[in-house]
């Protein structure tokens, strides 16, 4: 069974990265795509932590790899909207 710190730190970071892409999708937010490419990196980062630090928690470091890398990827094909000044 996973350590409940680890359990917590993971439903903590998903509910933020849900609530990430909640908020570009729905216009609340517009981040720049180096903005987005640098949440990508440190969710990738996040991900290799965990599976360095945590013996049996592998699959969690990967999965959280992913969800990097795909957040950066998504955030280098972003078209940048026009400010309406």
């Amino acid at each position: 069974m996973d350590s409940f710190g680890l359990v917590c730190l993971i439903a903590l970071t998903l509910l933020v990265i849900a609530i990430f892409y909640a908020f570009v999708f729905l216009d609340f937010i517009n981040p720049s795509a180096l903005q987005v490419q640098l949440l990508g990196v440190h969710i990738l980062l996040f991900g290799v932590i965990i599976l360095l630090a945590f013996e049996g928690s592998s699959g969690y470091g990967f999965t959280f790899g992913l969800i990097g890398l795909i957040t950066g990827i998504f955030g280098s094909f972003r078209e940048p909207k026009e400010s309406k000044d």
